[in-house]
């Protein structure tokens, strides 16, 4: 059980003074795209929003950033440093590709489905309040997925109305990691 931890080049900003100040250009609007699924909301990919999360696996801390590209109304992708998650939204849930469900509906206690890491996955809280460095977020799902691949395992994901995952905690017996979002939106051009 790895947590990707990716580490990526600071942003580098420079800063030009050069006659009088130009009224700021306007940021091009994403498209809103929507697949119509109720679970959509729990998970929006938006394009072009990045996702920076704050990583914790034992005693080291990193980061991992996804950028989301949307293909279409029932497609859209996560792309990280070293792979691309790409996901299908049903009128049932939210899948990746492969056909396993990332959150299913109905959003309720007690919904459950064969989990990414090969044990069950369930909807254990509806309406959680969360804090992480991006903010404090309310009426957020839980979820949880046990057993599996890795004995004694255990994922448990908190998704957010119009944001998305917020927190990932993963244990198994020996090991701990964590991942907490610090920021997401729009990437910021500078020149």
């Amino acid at each position: 059980m790895k947590l990707v931890a990716a580490a990526l080049p600071a942003l580098l900003a420079t800063f030009v003074a050069c006659g009088p100040e130009a009224p700021p250009p306007k940021k091009p609007e994403a498209p809103a795209v929507a697949s119509g699924s109720d679970v959509e909301r729990y998970f929006p990919l938006e394009q072009g929003k990045l996702y920076h999360y704050v990583t914790r696996e034992g005693a080291d801390e990193g980061m991992l950033v996804a950028k989301v590209h949307r293909t279409d109304a029932k497609h859209g992708e996560l792309r990280l440093s070293n792979s691309t998650k790409r996901f299908v939204y049903a009128s049932d849930g939210v899948t990746y590709d492969t056909g396993i469900y990332v959150l299913r509906a109905p959003v309720a206690v007690g919904t459950s489905w064969p989990g990414e890491h090969g044990g069950t996955t369930r909807i254990a809280a509806v309406d959680v309040s969360v804090t992480v460095p991006a903010g404090t977020y309310a009426s957020c799902v839980q979820t949880v997925e046990e057993g599996g691949r890795v004995p004694g395992a255990r994922y448990q994901q908190t998704y957010c109305p119009g944001v998305g995952m917020v927190l990932l905690e993963a244990t198994a017996p020996g090991a701990e990691a964590r991942a907490e979002l610090k920021r997401y939106g729009l990437p910021v051009k500078i020149e």
